[in-house]
């Protein structure tokens, strides 16, 4: 029978790097492989009016889409929630879980408001709906909509969410 002195330590070198990475799950490269904002600017460039910018969770998975910002106690000043439907549809939305007082601005694939929904009463399971053709859900802390005097003229840029390096988790 033939020997071959190498498989030996070729063995152990696999056996060393199999053990070695027991411990380290998918989840420990999420960090590095994802992201899970989009900065956001909704902005208005023919009346010159300092633009909104959003730092917002991309919700684009049914599960995230259907969790929302339910259950959450606060909401950092400028930061938001995306919604992407994958397909143009008619979502609707209900403040039943939500804490926090929210604006929310429906949008199509190009990213113009299509309609806007100020200080949506929380805790309610009334339907709020734009209709069809939506793409976008921007869900956002109330108030910014009167303090930027956004209307449906402003559109909101989304070069940052399809120029992302990095998928969203």
């Amino acid at each position: 029978m033939k020997s071959y002195p190498f498989i030996r330590p070729l063995l152990f070198l696999v056996f060393f790097i199999v053990l070695s990475n027991e411990n380290v799950s998918a989840s420990s490269f999420e960090d590095e492989s994802c992201s899970p904002y989009a900065q956001l600017i909704i902005e208005n460039k023919s009346e010159g009016k300092a633009p909104l910018i959003i730092e917002a969770v991309v919700a684009d998975e049914p599960g995230e889409r259907a969790v929302g910002l339910m259950n959450r106690t606060e909401l950092s000043e400028n930061a938001g929630m995306l919604f992407v439907y994958e397909k143009p549809s008619a979502p609707k939305f209900w403040m039943k879980n939500t804490l926090i007082p929210l604006d929310i601005i429906f949008l199509d694939k190009s990213g113009k408001i299509i309609k806007i929904f100020e200080q949506v009463p929380r805790l309610s399971e009334n339907k709020i709906t734009a209709g069809k053709n939506i793409s976008f859900v921007l869900e956002i802390n109330a108030g910014l909509i009167e303090q930027f005097e956004v209307d449906p003229k402003w559109k909101l840029d989304l070069t940052d969410f399809f120029k992302a390096s990095k998928p969203f988790c």
